[in-house]
């Protein structure tokens, strides 16, 4: 009988000690910090400083995702200085546990598909004009010192005359960029970029995912693209702009709820939602109307 106790005992201090281990591990993952600026790769997320070991902040966002788990809370540090990458949330590994959402909060950061425009890009015209050949076609932006600068468009459907465009404005014109400098300015000198990631974040079929305090811009189709079987997703304090073709696109079955946002400064719409999807806007601000397609 004292042996069966014994037993017992054992089990059950065997049960809490593996409980005890798994509520840490837990604790332990639960949140990942990502600094761009003094964050490392090889560190392990789970502390917002360098502290000791490899107890530290991750460099990118695409690392903390390797780490991250259902439920799971990504943390960014916003040094003023844009995350240049895209990334893309799919399936059960990045949606809610239980009650608890998955969640980015920016902090107020920036993620950037920006790419600068090299000196030798450029190919100097006449009459001030400058031409800069994109390597993907399609959606197209220019910037400068990361604004998205004036682009010229007729005001009918007839192809763009070069000598139209005013100075300070940009234009496409069979399947180039097209900038009339302003006076004593040199294109090559200055700090142009094109949007050149595609999309800033890509969500499918995930469930109870929130993404706060951020801004997606300067990407060459979407800041944000949900792009179906999505359910139960929040977008909060959220700013899409300067994208190629749109801020956030809803498409397929899926379901988005933005709050206390703005989307505008997008190229061609700000908002735009095909086939069944459906987005709920909550204080938000759209530059233009949002735009229905099939």
């Amino acid at each position: 009988m004292r042996n069966a106790l014994r037993f017992v005992d054992f089990q059950t201090g065997l049960l809490c000690f593996l409980c005890l281990l798994c509520l840490a591990h837990s604790a332990e993952c639960g949140v990942i910090y990502v600094d761009n600026r003094a964050g490392n790769n090889a560190l392990n997320g789970i502390s917002p400083k360098i502290v000791s070991g490899k107890n530290g902040p991750v460099k990118s966002i695409k690392r903390a995702l390797e780490y991250a788990r259902p439920g799971d809370k990504i943390i960014l540090i916003n040094n003023d200085m844009p995350y240049h990458e895209s990334f893309t949330l799919s399936g059960k590994r990045f949606s809610s546990s239980g009650q608890e959402k998955f969640t980015i909060l920016g902090n107020g950061a920036t993620i950037s598909g920006a790419i600068p425009v090299p000196q030798d890009g450029w190919r100097s015209l006449k009459n001030g004009l400058w031409k800069v050949t994109p390597f993907r076609k399609g959606y197209f932006n220019l910037y400068l010192e990361g604004k998205t600068l004036p682009e010229y468009r007729p005001e009918t459907d007839e192809e763009v005359k070069l000598t139209d465009i005013p100075p300070g404005s940009w234009a496409v014109h069979k399947g180039a960029i097209y900038y009339r400098e302003l006076k004593n300015q040199l294109p090559p000198r200055e700090a142009f970029s094109l949007a050149g990631m595609s999309v800033g974040l890509s969500l499918i079929d995930v469930e109870g995912v929130q993404i706060s305090d951020v801004t997606f811009e300067n990407f060459r189709i979407d800041g944000i693209n949900v792009h179906d079987r999505c359910k139960n997703i929040i977008l909060k304090k959220v700013t899409c702009t300067g994208n190629g073709r749109c801020g956030l696109a809803v498409n397929g079955t899926s379901q988005v709820e933005v709050i206390d946002s703005e989307l505008k400064g997008n190229r061609l719409e700000d908002l735009l939602i095909t086939e069944q999807g459906v987005a709920n806007l909550k204080q938000t601000t759209l530059g233009k109307k949002a735009a229905l397609a099939p």
